[in-house]
Order: C-alpha cells, then structure tokens, then sequence
C-alpha cells in the first residue's frame, strides 16, 4: 500500500518524522500479522490383541506437534487428556454420547473386522527357512575352523537353530542379532567355533513353524569347500599326467619303428 502526503515546506520535518512513524507502525503491524507457525494435528488408531486375535483392544491417540494431547482407550471406555488443552477437549468428547458409542465399537467394527482380512498375510504367513553352510579359518590359529550356518528368508522371527557335532549338541554356539530383511522375512547366524577331526560330522538344525520337520544341513571336513579343491586339483594333475604320458609313449614308438631296417635274407635259387 503506498500513501501520498503533500505539505508546505515548513513543515517538511514534520513530514518526515510522520513517514518514519508511519514505516515504524507499518513494520510492526506486518511483524503482528507473519502468520503463525505450522501446527500439525495428527490422530492414530491402534488395534492391540494377543495370540489369535484375544483380548482386543482399540486406541486412538491424537498429537498436536509430536505432542500426545489426548487419547481414546477401549478398555476404559472413556477419552483421558494429557495436557491442559488435551484436558479440555476430553471432557467434551466424554460429554458426547454419540462420540463414545462410536469410538466403543470400533472394537467390532474396526479391529475384529480388519484381523480376519489381514490375518492370511500377517498372523498365518509361514514362509520357510533357507540354510547355508560357511566354513572359515580362525584368525592366527591353524587347525580351528568357525562353522557359520546362514538361515535366512524365514517369517515369523521365532526359530530355533542348533549345531551338533557326531550328533551330540554343541553348547558353545554364538548368535549373531536377528536381521530383517526388506521383504518381511528375517535372517539369523548361528557361528561354531571348533577344531574339525577326520570322520567328524556336524549339522545344523532349524526348527521353525513352517516346517513339519526339523531342517538338517550337514557338513564335514571330507567334503568342505577347501576338500573338494584339493581333490579336484589332484584329480585334473592325474589326468593331464596320464595325458602327457600316453602322448610320449606314442611318439617314442613311432619314431622307433621308423629308424628299424628290414632285413631280407638273398635268395639263392633266385639268383642262380
């Protein structure tokens, strides 16, 4: 907004001091009127219950600013405020018949509702384990191994994982921390730290519910990665010998045959 003031010239400081008053007034009124900050006003329901679905309970939790003001708890039946103004707004909601009655059947209407629909995917979802064994050399000692047995890709968390030696549990088994992955299953390490013996065999165990067995991943010295190198090395250094061998023997022939002479006795009735 502009203003246009005119005024003789005796009376120019005047004028002057009434701009400056007036930009003075003019820059506290728009400092006054800066609109106030963003509240943000946030209400969250939550459905709480048990093993197969016992013992529903419904909340709702209204925040102003990240700050819980007032909340909703089915299993009190009533709205209970957290702050002065969360205070205020209870009583009213409490005071409201047709709010409580709504809020009271969300119990039915909203947690026992969407339970059976999400139950398939959530509570009843059974995806099984994979298992994976590693073998690795402990750091500064020759002959002990640490066995790492990988299960992974499993839902529920809950499992069960064991590390027997010649069939006999291993008590000394550390448990890396429950991961979950970005697909809803979840991952676990079981690490063995041992000092593997020819004839040995040790199996891992998971037990989990969507098997209907326990799953057994065995593994032994004989047969570990480092073993199976070895022999195939040995047997690639066979072959190629025999190879070599086999090879040499033919030429050594066939240039001896080539350097024999054959002699032929003369023929004497011929001759004559």
């Amino acid at each position: 907004m502009m203003v246009s003031v005119r005024a003789p010239g005796a009376r120019s400081c005047s004028l002057a001091l009434l701009i400056v008053i007036l930009t003075v007034l003019r820059t506290h009124i728009i400092h006054c009127g800066d609109p106030p900050a963003v509240f943000l006003f946030q209400e969250k329901a939550e459905c709480h219950f048990g093993d197969g679905g016992q013992g529903m309970r419904y909340l709702q939790r209204d925040f102003i600013n990240r700050e819980e003001v007032a909340y909703f708890d089915s299993d009190i039946g009533h709205f209970v405020g957290r702050t002065e103004l969360g205070v205020v707004q209870a009583d009213q909601w409490n005071n409201d018949t047709a709010i409580l009655e709504d809020r009271r059947a969300e119990v039915e209407r909203f947690c026992k509702y969407n339970y059976g629909v999400f139950k398939p995917f959530t509570e009843e979802r059974r995806v099984p384990p994979k298992v994976k064994i590693t073998p690795t050399k402990s750091f500064g000692l020759e002959h002990q191994s640490l066995l790492v047995c990988i299960v992974s890709g499993f839902f529920p968390s809950e499992i069960q994982v064991k590390w027997m030696r010649n069939g006999v549990e291993e008590s000394s088994v550390v448990y890396a921390e429950l991961l979950q992955n970005g697909d809803w299953t979840y991952r676990v390490d079981a690490i063995l730290e041992t000092v593997p013996e020819h004839g040995d065999t040790y199996t891992c165990e998971v037990e989990h519910s969507s098997l209907q067995q326990p799953l057994r991943m065995e593994w032994e010295p004989e047969t570990s990665e480092s073993a199976r190198s070895k022999l195939l090395t040995g047997i690639v250094g066979f072959v190629l010998g025999a190879v070599f061998i086999t090879v040499g023997l033919i030429i050594y022939l066939k240039s001896k045959k080539g350097t024999t002479q054959l002699r032929i006795p003369p023929n004497e009735g011929l001759l004559s």
